[in-house]
């Protein structure tokens, strides 16, 4: 985040957050609406027609929450994709999970990140998610395929957040309002400073040290086997309501960032390589219950939509009514994601 800046950056907008009081359900809605490439236009024609239809996208973003660009070659590159968000327009800033160095660059001019391309994490199944910390938020984020899998997988998909709050059992979402959610996003062996010939009081010295090391707005804590150093975030809510309609919706990365979720995925193993350290637990840094999980999973499931891409194509998705994944690939894979760090919504969704 600091270096953001220096890139022609905006900082990642704060997160707003609105998750106290009744949770009115929200009316139904089509959550993914398509948008088509006007015929025979060219890259320069067709950064004109989005600049001459903002409004009405913009609009179409707020009434569906997740937007699929197709047809367009504009958006074929990290340059391209820069000229899409510019002319809807998007301004472009720091990635919220750049903070706690999960998502690096892959275009610093034109503000691109990373979307999980990794081969080390191609068998990983990325839970849905929203790309959120407790103190960063980017309201807007703009997905683009440069180059599919070379040998197939690598679905995107999107859940909308309002659908999955009111699927969720009513004891399950009391629970984790109630207790709240604690994200450790890494986790340092610390057994080695224990198995020292350290006096007892010089021990514990060093460790209330390390426990008063806590970098960018994070929380650090010790293991209850005291052999583990836990970075963590703040804990919050799994919910919110949006910033301009309030209507609430499931607003949390437990479905990706749950360990146990995870290796469930993985038929109990960690194929194609995890995100170690990575966690959730409750506010009080108590585990969550294998049963809630699956519950949990169990509603995210059932309003997961799948969407293949092709070069060019874009999903443009408002962060907080829309969660996010992406399914398992193989062979080169090259997708980029640039966020917006608009501070208002000129829409009511």
């Amino acid at each position: 985040m600091l270096l953001a800046p220096l890139l022609g950056l905006l900082p990642c907008p704060p997160t707003r957050w609105d998750a106290l009081g009744e949770l009115t359900p929200a009316a139904p809605r089509d959550f993914l609406a398509v948008v088509t490439a006007p015929p025979s236009l060219s890259p320069t024609a067709e950064r004109e027609w989005l600049e001459r239809n903002r409004e009405w996208l913009m609009d179409e973003l707020g009434e569906h929450g997740a937007l699929h660009f197709k047809g367009f070659r504009l958006p074929a590159t990290s340059a391209g994709l820069r000229d899409f968000c510019s002319a809807l327009p998007l301004v472009p800033c720091a990635d919220p999970l750049a903070s706690v160095g999960v998502r690096s660059l892959l275009s610093a001019p034109d503000g691109v990140y990373e979307a999980v391309n990794a081969e080390s994490l191609s068998k990983t199944f990325i839970g849905l998610h929203n790309d959120v910390t407790y103190k960063l938020a980017a309201p807007f984020a703009a997905f683009a395929c440069f180059q599919p899998a070379e040998l197939g997988g690598g679905d995107f998909l999107l859940a909308d957040g309002r659908a999955v709050l009111a699927t969720l059992p009513a004891g399950v979402l009391a629970t984790l309002r109630e207790r709240l959610l604690s994200v450790r996003v890494a986790s340092i062996p610390f057994g080695w400073l224990a198995d020292l010939p350290l006096p007892p009081s010089l021990l514990a010295a060093l460790r209330g040290a390390a426990l008063r090391v806590v970098p960018l707005d994070l929380a650090v804590a010790f293991s209850a086997d005291e052999r583990t150093l836990q970075i963590l975030e703040q804990p919050k809510a799994p919910v919110n309501r949006h910033p301009a309609s309030g209507a609430p919706t499931f607003f949390s990365s437990l479905h990706s960032q749950s360990a146990y979720l995870q290796r469930r995925r993985a038929g109990g193993g960690a194929a194609g390589g995890t995100f170690e350290g990575v966690d959730v637990f409750y506010g009080d840094l108590s585990p969550l219950e294998p049963a809630l999980l699956e519950a949990v999973d169990e509603a995210v499931g059932r309003h997961v939509v799948r969407v293949p891409m092709a070069t060019g194509e874009v999903v443009l998705l408002d962060s907080y009514q829309a969660l996010h994944g992406r399914d398992c690939f193989e062979g080169r894979r090259e997708h980029g994601v640039e966020r917006d760090g608009i501070t208002s919504y000129s829409v009511t969704p």
